[in-house]
């Protein structure tokens, strides 16, 4: 088994989390089961409707964004069409808080993540783009979760041995040297930042949920947020639901902005792109162990459906599987200069630190 299969079957049986089997909403079970490892809650997802249920993604612009990133915006698109309002968070000011710099040029690139977005096809009248460092309500919603915030306190995933992933992630950001600029006091607020995110939406009362949609990495966060709502007194609930991730490149555990080399990015030259996917070092008979394979089922144009049979002839070595692969590779490469355009417009954008 994979370190990736390991960690999200480690999760669902040790930590009381939920496997992704039915479809949600609109989209397809079939689609659902190849995008999520797990949930917090397999019956509130069942019982999630466009009419009560806001879906909530949050994108950390800490750097150009590579193919786990592209999952994610994948899923605020998935979920518009399939009729829910969905609120993509842009956390500038949480990665200035958490590292310092230039507030300016995070911004910056969070309306380029915004641009990229609209032009992917999310629809901004149909739901919302919100840029954290510009939004009064994510501030006055933190405001008034503050009393109940304890930034000290340990997370339900402390509760369980970490698994095999874990450990191997954690040490692997141990070795990435990070902007130090923030400080021990702005670096606390990050939590309550991102809780006021996720809470805001259902202080309205217009919501019955919020689907938090998080990568497996992020284990015990809708929980958290959920337990800080309850103390906060706002009604309604806050559900994870936890992506698959993408296997990092040359054996690191996943693919990471912050992890240098472990990933396939928007960044890269688009010709190098498309080499890189048909890269046989990339890929493997198993499909749990191909990277290529990791990002087609994370964010590829192909359907759920497709997904599932891509991996059975991955794992058949059929015929089929070399011509996705080419067309993957078409994608991504293309997918790349659109991503590039966004920058071409910008006036502020400038290099940030990995």
């Amino acid at each position: 088994m994979s370190l990736l299969d390991a960690h999200n079957s480690g999760v669902r049986e040790q930590r009381g989390y939920d496997g992704v089997t039915e479809g949600i909403g609109d989209l397809s079970a079939a689609y659902c089961r190849e995008r999520f490892a797990f949930t917090d809650s397999a019956a509130a997802l069942a019982a999630a409707t466009p009419a009560d249920t806001l879906v909530s993604v949050g994108i950390s612009p800490t750097g150009e964004p590579h193919v786990g990133t592209l999952g994610q915006l994948e899923s605020a698109i998935a979920f518009q069409e399939a009729g829910f309002d969905v609120q993509v968070i842009l956390a500038d000011q949480v990665v200035y808080n958490a590292r310092g710099g230039s507030l300016s040029a995070l911004t910056d690139l969070a309306e380029r993540y915004a641009a990229f977005l609209r032009e992917r096809g999310f629809d901004p009248e149909e739901g919302e783009l919100v840029i954290q460092s510009e939004s009064f309500g994510v501030l006055s919603t933190a405001f008034r979760l503050a009393p109940e915030y304890d930034p000290g306190a340990d997370g339900p995933a402390a509760e369980h041995e970490p698994t095999a992933f874990e450990e191997a992630l954690a040490a692997a950001y141990e070795d990435v040297e990070l902007p130090d600029g923030a400080s021990a006091f702005s670096e606390q607020l990050c939590g309550l930042l991102l809780a006021a995110d996720t809470v805001g939406p259902l202080q309205s009362g217009e919501y019955e949920r919020v689907v938090l949609a998080l990568g497996a990495d992020n284990v015990g966060f809708g929980r958290s947020i959920d337990a800080l709502r309850a103390k906060a007194g706002v009604e309604g609930s806050v559900v994870g639901l936890y992506s698959h991730l993408v296997p990092g490149v040359d054996g690191t555990p996943k693919m990471s902005k912050s992890i240098p080399e472990s990933s396939l990015h928007l960044g890269m030259a688009p010709d190098d792109l498309r080499k890189r996917v048909r890269d046989p070092a990339l890929d493997a008979a198993d499909p749990a162990e191909s990277v290529v394979y990791g990002m087609v089922r994370h964010a590829s144009p192909f359907s759920g459906e497709e997904r599932a049979a891509l991996r059975e002839a991955r794992a058949a070595d059929d015929e089929r599987w070399s011509d996705a692969v080419e067309e993957y590779a078409d994608y991504l490469a293309e997918t790349a200069r659109e991503w590039q355009r966004t920058g071409e417009r910008s006036t502020r954008y400038r290099e940030l630190p990995p």
